[in-house]
């Protein structure tokens, strides 16, 4: 077969594994030829200072992403495993004075989840790229080169190195793996006029810090904690080093406490140790970063097919599916994208006019479901979010007690590597996601016209609807009754 030229856009963990995959498939004849474009650092190269400096946030690595890293000889074990911390319980704050831990054996398979500094990841996945391709003439990086666009017709991406002259990348097959502002997405945007998209934010806003493991807290403890700050949940993950990372969000609609807008770390330390119920948190140390950060917000994508034939494109990880944190499986279902690509190409024996397709057949249920479970599996209204985490609770209970009767929670089976499509469709049936759905976009739709003036609160017209809905029946009623006390 001819030797074809694949240009992969974006450097993340789909990006890096697809290279690894494509680059395998060389072993008894050049198939491929690499081409890899990221804007950032090849962190593969990094020393341990280096990658200490460059983290970013903790995420989980599961089933899902642990089983597309495994279909590389030697990656998980020489790369890969130590790099995080295994998760040992998790713990459930429904309350400040209702919290439940579960130990992880009860819902994870042994060795099958630890959190992991995400740049880690792709740094681990760099290391093995360089060490096994780095001067094979089938690899070629260009990093510090941000991808500006996709001419389809011509079947080129035109790129800008840092301080040079732009460059032109032809390609045979190209991969999206270049996050949520994809350029190779909005190539399909201009190519194909039924491909429907979507980009939109998770309605909420927050921060996260970095603080040591306190007394009586177990390394490789996961929480999730209704209220950590009034108005405020935390998603809190064990991070290497006996450390915690410690995520902080709230929805747009609540207005923050003036004492976290503070820039002054000692306000925003007393805060903290005034409210922060987690746990004895390092006030200070939060503190003290809290003040450096912006607030982080979160977007999520869905697209109706992932594959262009037009121009011999596909998109994979959050080109395709970003999503918000909730459940940890946005890295896990990146992996996935790239591992499934190359179960395809063996399927196919590298057809790609067969494969472009088939990946969307396979990834677009689950992609679109990944991004649907994480938001729709987590109400925005705080009283309907406890009821979602007491149905959770029971649904475990009775399948413990009752496994032949009662089912194990759907959301459990994704962790042990259970489909999300699956899980969508289980969850469907036990009508959560459409409650769930209704409550957070009626909440979404409701700020946003109120914030840009669409609807507004109007004393008068208020007064009309009291009269209206209220005060009319009642006259009615009492109209009726004196009717009838004379007849």
């Amino acid at each position: 077969m001819c030797k074809q030229h694949v240009c992969i856009v974006g450097a993340g963990p789909a990006g890096l594994l697809a290279a690894i995959l494509l680059l395998r498939r060389n072993e008894h004849q050049t198939k491929y030829r690499v081409t890899l474009v990221d804007p950032g650092t090849d962190y593969g190269k990094l020393g341990e200072d280096g990658l200490h400096r460059n983290r970013s946030w903790m995420i989980g690595l599961s089933a899902h992403g642990l089983s597309a890293i495994r279909t590389v000889p030697g990656l998980y074990e020489d790369y890969i495993h130590g790099l995080g911390v295994d998760i040992s319980c998790a713990t459930i704050g429904i309350s400040k004075s209702l919290k439940l831990t579960y130990d992880a054996k009860d819902f994870l398979p042994e060795d099958s989840s630890f959190t992991v500094d995400r740049n880690y990841i792709c740094a681990a996945l760099s290391r093995y790229l360089n060490e096994n391709f780095e001067g094979d003439d089938a690899f070629t990086s260009h990093y510090h080169t941000r991808a500006l666009y996709v001419d389809g017709e011509r079947k080129c991406v035109v790129a800008r190195p840092t301080n040079e002259e732009d460059i032109r990348i032809e390609y045979d097959i190209l991969l999206g793996c270049d996050g949520i502002r994809s350029i190779v997405r909005n190539a399909f945007i201009n190519n194909h006029r039924d491909f429907e998209f979507e980009l939109k934010g998770t309605f909420s806003y927050g921060k996260s810090v970095h603080v040591p493991l306190p007394d009586g807290i177990e390394d490789g403890n996961f929480m999730f904690i209704n209220n950590a700050l009034p108005g405020w949940a935390s998603f809190i993950l064990p991070e290497t080093g006996k450390m915690l990372n410690v995520a902080l969000g709230t929805s747009l609609d609540k207005e923050c406490p003036a004492e976290l807008k503070s820039d002054d770390p000692k306000v925003v330390s007393e805060y903290f140790k005034k409210h922060f119920h987690a746990f004895d948190i390092d006030a200070d140390e939060a503190g003290k970063q809290w003040v450096t950060q912006g607030w982080n917000t979160i977007s999520q994508v869905h697209c109706n097919f992932y594959h262009s034939k037009k121009i011999n494109a596909l998109l994979l990880g959050d080109a395709a599916h970003a999503t918000s944190p909730q459940i940890g499986q946005g890295m896990n279902t990146a992996l996935a994208d790239a591992a499934v690509l190359n179960a395809l190409l063996d399927e196919s024996k590298d057809n790609w006019e067969a494969v472009l397709p088939k990946f969307s057949e396979q990834r677009v249920k689950e992609g679109n479901a990944l991004t649907d479970l994480s938001f729709y599996t987590f109400s925005l209204s705080p009283a309907m979010q406890v009821k979602l985490m007491f149905g959770q609770m029971l649904r475990r209970k009775l399948h413990f007690l009752l496994p032949s009767v009662f089912d194990n929670d759907p959301m459990d089976e994704v962790a042990r590597g259970g489909k999300l499509s699956e899980a969508y469709h289980r969850m469907s049936e036990l009508g959560i996601i459409q409650k769930v759905r209704l409550a957070n976009d009626s909440m979404i739709r409701d700020h946003f016209e109120r914030n840009v003036g669409m609807v507004r609160d109007s004393g008068k017209r208020s007064f009309k609807k009291k009269v209206v809905f209220y005060g009319l029946p009642i006259v009615c009623a009492v109209a009726f009754g004196m009717k009838k006390r004379a007849l």
